[in-house]
């Protein structure tokens, strides 16, 4: 048993790194997204930006129009005074075009008024997609880092994948079963060594009796608190000259 957690402590450093990269990978996968809403969201003020403006112009050039037909129908009104010698005719047509003068004179500071709204529109409108270019731009060059790096790691995790499978055939399948289980609750430390009695998982002690079973290393022992799989890893004698 102790041959099959030593070889399960070293999955276990497989799986952490796998982990460590899945947790990256994971990241910047999160960071493409963001900063793609970003610049969509962008892209659809600019929208809204340019349909505002699109939708100004378009009320300015139905009040020109309005404004030549109704100057046309004053200079029209205007030759025909020239032909009437009723007074009262006169009077009635004066009246007339004295109301489209009124009426024109509003439609022009209506006008004055779009144009400009429409200067300030089209300036903000600019102002925008200049900001929008420089965004896109910047994103595209950290884009690719990004990209790269994510690729990077796909080809580690497919490497240590490789190595963990290695690995894997080696044990036996309950006790990967249990390993793993323990491995996804306990949040990628499954296997602890104990070190003077105290398990380095939750650092409680370990009752003696349980200590001298985790020194034979003939079954799968259970921490009692935080219920890691236990082994005892003899320390290396350091070499000391006198």
């Amino acid at each position: 048993m102790r041959e099959q957690i030593e070889i399960l402590a070293t999955l276990q450093e497989v799986d952490r790194g796998i982990k460590e990269k899945s947790g990256a990978r994971g990241a910047l996968l999160a960071e493409l997204q963001k900063k793609q809403e970003e610049i969509q969201a962008r892209n659809s003020e600019m929208t809204a930006l340019r349909g505002e403006w699109e939708g100004k112009e378009k009320a300015r050039r139905e009040k020109e129009l309005q404004l030549q037909d109704e100057n046309k129908k004053a200079t029209d009104k205007r030759m025909r005074m020239t032909r009437i010698k009723n007074i009262k005719e006169l009077q009635a047509l004066q009246r007339e075009i004295d109301q489209i003068k009124q009426g024109n004179s509003q439609l022009e500071e209506e006008l004055i008024k779009l144009m400009e709204e429409l200067e300030v529109s089209a300036a903000s409108v600019r102002a925008k997609e200049e900001e929008l270019k420089q965004l896109e731009d910047a994103w595209k060059e950290k884009r690719g880092g990004i990209e790269a790096e994510v690729a990077g790691i796909d080809k580690a995790v497919a490497d240590a994948s490789a190595v963990r499978q290695s690995i894997a055939a080696r044990l036996n399948r309950e006790l990967i079963g249990r390993y793993e289980l323990i491995f996804s609750r306990r949040g990628g430390t499954a296997v602890v060594s104990v070190a003077e009695g105290i398990c380095q998982g939750c650092f409680m002690n370990i009752p003696p009796q349980l200590w001298n079973e985790i020194i034979r290393s003939d079954k799968l022992i259970l921490c009692p608190s935080c219920h890691r799989i236990l082994y005892h890893k003899p320390a290396v004698p350091s070499d000391k000259h006198l």
